[in-house]
């Protein structure tokens, strides 16, 4: 006799309006891997390519993850879009500062009692400016750091049930347009390139599989191609100053991309994460 087929497991991913953005690139990892996603996002999907369908396994509900009688909606969703309100990995991307520590909050509490115990897992998306910051960045570097402490906590709290981490992105291309990065954005990484969603979204699959990362709880991983951890002279800072002045549309560009990305007003800020 075959052994019986698994049973599918179902993702909830915040954050996934934006075709170009990171929750979209985790939606699209997790459908690759054979699950279930429900999208989760205030605006509804900003598709302008009929190729980016996601497939029947895939179902998008519009909601505010900063308000408590909507986000207690998404075990509902589950179930009249799987059939079951079962929820294996929860993946918080959800960029906005006034919800990105309260919204992951209110998301982990709703979908806790419908996690399996010892085979599920809560993913947050920080940021590294949640270690380092640039001037004036203060609420966004507060609400990313917020993140930290809610996944270590949550990790204790959650012993033996739930695994929880976070994921640091640094530099990532969300844009949809690599010529507006320079070969010398390139090279400013000490891996090369700056990054692309699919970097993060393949860490958090990874994440999410307690088959591979099931002794993995509590941590924060950075996805920055070795940025942080590269030593700046002033001498280096005053040329990449001076390269952005000789390239001051695509700095600007650079500076859109990161309001729309992060859906508010921000100060300028270098990394578009």
């Amino acid at each position: 006799m075959s052994a019986a087929a698994p049973l599918p497991r179902t993702a909830v991913v915040t954050g996934t309006a934006r075709p170009t953005g990171i929750g979209r690139a985790c939606a699209r990892a997790f459908l690759r891997a054979g699950y279930r996603v429900l999208g989760v996002d205030k605006l509804k999907l900003q598709d302008t390519d009929p190729d980016e369908a996601l497939g029947p396994h895939y179902a998008h509900v519009v909601i505010d993850v900063a308000a408590p009688a909507e986000v207690g909606f998404v075990p509902t969703a589950c179930r009249q879009q799987f059939g079951s309100a079962d929820v294996h990995a929860l993946i918080n991307k959800r960029q906005r500062r006034r919800c990105s520590t309260g919204g992951a909050f209110l998301m982990s509490q709703a979908v806790l009692p419908h996690m399996p115990a010892g085979d599920a897992a809560i993913i947050h998306i920080s940021s590294t400016r949640a270690h380092q910051s640039e001037p004036h960045s203060e609420a966004y570097a507060a609400a990313k750091a917020g993140m930290l402490g809610l996944t270590h906590a949550q990790a204790v709290s959650l012993a033996h049930r739930v695994r929880v981490n976070a994921v640091l992105p640094g530099w990532i291309d969300t844009s949809g347009e690599p010529a507006s990065i320079t070969p010398a954005d390139h090279a400013w990484h000490p891996a090369g390139r700056v990054g692309w969603p699919e970097d993060v979204a393949e860490l958090c699959l990874f994440l999410a599989d307690s088959s591979r990362a099931g002794f993995i709880t509590g941590q924060e991983f950075v996805v920055d191609g070795g940025l942080s951890k590269k030593m700046v002279y002033p001498e280096e800072e005053l040329e990449q100053q001076q390269q952005q002045q000789q390239q001051p549309e695509t700095a600007a560009r650079g500076q859109a991309q990161q309001a729309a990305a992060e859906d508010e007003e921000q100060p300028p800020m270098v990394w578009p994460e």
